[in-house]
């Protein structure tokens, strides 16, 4: 039973960091090397990480719709 515990937190923890990586490496492709409080973006919650790019994401579409 431990054994299945164990892989489960395993299998969850790879896709955390995974995800992770992913929204970093974007964040980075739209000139984001820190947060707005200054901390790493390797530092932060994936949480974080999440609001910060959709915060991005609109922002460019705002830009976006603004120009057309």
């Amino acid at each position: 039973m431990n054994t299945l515990k164990s892989i489960d937190q395993c299998l969850r923890d790879s896709e955390v960091k995974a995800r992770k990586n992913y929204l970093i490496g974007q964040l980075r492709k739209m000139g984001i090397e820190k947060a707005k409080d200054g901390r790493s973006l390797g530092d932060l919650s994936l949480y974080s990480l999440e609001w910060m790019y959709v915060e991005e994401i609109n922002k460019a579409a705002k830009a976006y719709g603004e120009t057309v």
